[in-house]
């Protein structure tokens, strides 16, 4: 029995002694009275293989050694840290830069390399005597675009060995009046303007691209990580916010940015099965959920204005706010199943790369991979086991058994190697048959192999049973 199972077994029990909602939780693989018979996959359309992504709070890689291990053991490529203000280097106009104030970053710079990560770096916190209003969450007033141009190519150019991608801001696009002050998220939206403050954003962008690409031809810009909270906003006091990205295009700013970002943070629905990532409630559903329906929203947007550049999906989890016992269980089980959706949809949809938010735990409302301890929970397991079975693979095609309405799968090549990542749509389930001959094994988000139950040989076949649960089969072409 895999700690998936065990989860859910202990879990069901919790609920029924405590008077819960029992029936709302069904195991990953329950028996379905009329299993469908589905064959060899029809391969729809390919994407490219992303690449995986971790976010740490400052200082957390540099003060635990137990947490740069357990970076290392994840196997993940990036990670992104939000560490460098410019307000703490120059927070007098025309003063001198006072790199000293980069210390912290500079042990998480030095932390991440050594884990094996490769960092991408957010700038944010402009000094008060440059913004808008009196916050260093705020835009910039253009007239000050120089000096923030200025400081950008210094930084750049101190730090081009070490860092290739530098993102500008975090969630920009929201309005600095809805937070308090000095927050580490949001600065240049604006309620007032029709485009919520994109095309200020945008110049901005314009002003800086210049000395990054002095600094560093090699470099590498990232809008920042977009909220893009809802695809239209209906609240006319509250603004546009949808419309920030379109407003640093309108600005101009196609070329002075490299790669387009967006986060995305569905919350627990207090019970599972369910698909988080394109739940019926959810304002994205309509559009394919928050991972689909945001890149394609910001894709149709980019083809408006003839652009087409790189998605990443730089902050992503499954959060839960209030998860007492034995609400916390299932929480967990959802989680492992919502990290490994997004990342295979992710794959199949041309999104370059899905950063976990965060890594060390417990996280923002139990978004951690780890807990307080850093000890890995179900979530970090089901993501080292799909780096590790993925990794180096090329070519993700989305496949779907003939059945569409039925299973949702991605599968990753390389060579002759091939892995699909499976699940029901519903919690029927459904039975895959392969060759015998091209069968390796099928594994659960434990990286155990699946029971005798579910996997069996038939003649000169496999059957696969596949239920609301992810699965990994390993397959030879």
């Amino acid at each position: 029995m895999t700690w998936y199972q065990r989860l859910l077994l202990v879990s069901l029990v919790l609920l029924i002694v405590s008077g819960g909602a029992a029936a709302t939780l069904a195991p990953p693989h329950a028996q379905a009275q009329s299993p469908s018979m589905l064959y060899i996959p029809v391969i729809r359309h390919s994407g490219t293989m992303p690449l995986f992504g971790v976010e740490t709070w400052p200082n957390a890689l540099a003060n635990s050694a137990t947490l740069r291990t357990q970076a290392a053991n994840l196997g993940a490529t990036w990670v992104r840290l939000n560490s460098v203000r410019w307000d703490l280097v120059q927070p007098e106009e025309n003063g001198p830069y006072n790199w000293a104030a980069l210390q912290n970053f500079e042990r998480d710079l030095a932390a991440a390399r050594q884990a094996g990560l490769i960092p991408t770096v957010i700038i944010r916190g402009a000094p008060r005597w440059a913004t808008v209003v009196p916050s260093n969450c705020a835009a910039i007033k253009d007239e000050y675009f120089p000096a923030y141009a200025a400081f950008v190519e210094a930084l750049v150019s101190r730090y081009r060995n070490q860092v290739q991608y530098w993102e500008f801001g975090n969630e920009p696009d929201i309005d600095p009046v809805l937070l308090q002050t000095d927050q580490i998220f949001g600065c240049w939206g604006d309620l007032r303007d029709p485009y919520y403050g994109g095309e200020r954003y945008g110049r901005m962008l314009k002003a800086v691209a210049p000395a990054v690409r002095r600094a560093n031809p090699q470099a590498q810009i990232i809008i920042g990580g977009l909220l893009l909270d809802r695809p239209v906003t209906t609240d006319p006091t509250q603004g546009k916010p949808e419309r920030f990205f379109e407003g640093v295009l309108r600005a101009g700013a196609a070329d002075a940015f490299d790669i387009l970002a967006f986060h995305g943070y569905p919350s627990f629905a207090g019970r599972y099965p369910v698909d988080h990532d394109v739940q019926a409630n959810s304002v994205w559903t309509p559009l394919g959920g928050v991972t689909l329906g945001k890149a394609r929203f910001l894709r149709e947007v980019m083809s408006r204005y003839g652009v087409n550049k790189p998605l990443w999906l730089n902050e992503t989890s499954l959060l839960c706010t209030n998860c007492p016992d034995p609400l916390i269980q299932i929480f967990y089980i959802a989680q492992a199943d919502h990290v490994v959706r997004v990342i295979a949809r992710a794959a199949g949809h041309q999104i370059d790369m899905v950063t976990w938010y965060t890594l060390n735990g417990p996280g923002w409302r139990n978004s951690g991979l780890l807990d307080g301890q850093n000890r890995p929970r179900p979530v970090f397991t089901a993501m080292q086991h799909m780096i590790q079975l993925t990794r180096g693979y090329q070519q993700v095609d989305i496949i779907d058994y003939s059945q569409p309405e039925a299973i949702e799968g991605y599968q990753f090549t390389n060579g002759p190697r091939q892995i699909d990542v499976l699940w029901s749509r519903s919690t029927e389930n459904q039975t895959i048959r392969l060759p015998a001959d091209q069968f390796v094994m099928a594994t659960s988000l434990d990286g155990l192999e699946l029971d005798e139950t579910l996997v069996q040989r038939v003649g000169d076949e496999i059957h696969v049973t596949v239920g609301f649960t992810p699965i990994f089969i390993e397959r030879r072409k």
